[in-house]
């Protein structure tokens, strides 16, 4: 009986030293550089409002879902202070809530029907996808302004009904 148990334990250890043989060897290399700060928001621009008041819900009867045109854009900024040295880079995250037909639209407290908001780059007009970092801005050191733009679309084939406009978005920035 006590040979059965040896016998066991021998087959046992040799399972592990065979497994113990197949690892292999590596390194981990973490590199990089710690800034002493990063850029802040600026005080006037960390909460902006937007009015879209004078718009007729016809206007957006002709465009297609997710799409907006010059006449239904309104322009903001967020202006970055005390940008290190080094840093190159700003990325926006947008967050809010989004419509479930077209995803890159913001909808919230509206009234109005089958209209939400798109905000785009000023200077490529690419629109910037909600909950992602991107957006890529070239910044310097010191101050910076990044410029937006927020556009009226329709979330739906249906025609809009007239109502009131209020999406809340937040936003974070990142920076490389």
């Amino acid at each position: 009986m006590n040979m059965k148990k040896l016998s066991a334990a021998v087959v046992v250890m040799l399972g592990l030293g065979v497994s113990a043989a197949q690892a292999d060897d590596g390194s981990l290399n973490f590199t990089g550089d710690v800034s002493a700060s990063s850029c802040s928001v600026a005080a006037n621009t960390t909460a902006l409002a937007v009015s879209f008041d004078g718009y007729a819900a016809t206007s957006l009867d002709g465009m297609a879902p997710g799409t907006t045109s010059a006449a239904l854009q309104k322009p903001f900024s967020i202006t970055l202070a005390g940008c290190p040295e080094g840093v190159s880079v700003a990325k926006i995250k947008l967050d809010g809530k989004t419509s479930g037909i077209i995803p890159n639209a913001f909808v919230g407290n509206s009234t109005v029907r089958y209209v939400g908001i798109i905000i785009s780059d000023a200077e490529t007009n690419t629109i910037i996808t909600p909950k992602e970092f991107g957006g890529d801005k070239t910044i310097a050191a010191g101050q910076n302004t990044l410029n937006y733009l927020v556009g009226l679309t329709k979330t739906s084939a249906d025609a809009a009904v007239a109502g009131t406009v209020d999406v809340p978005v937040t936003f974070t920035m990142s920076y490389e």
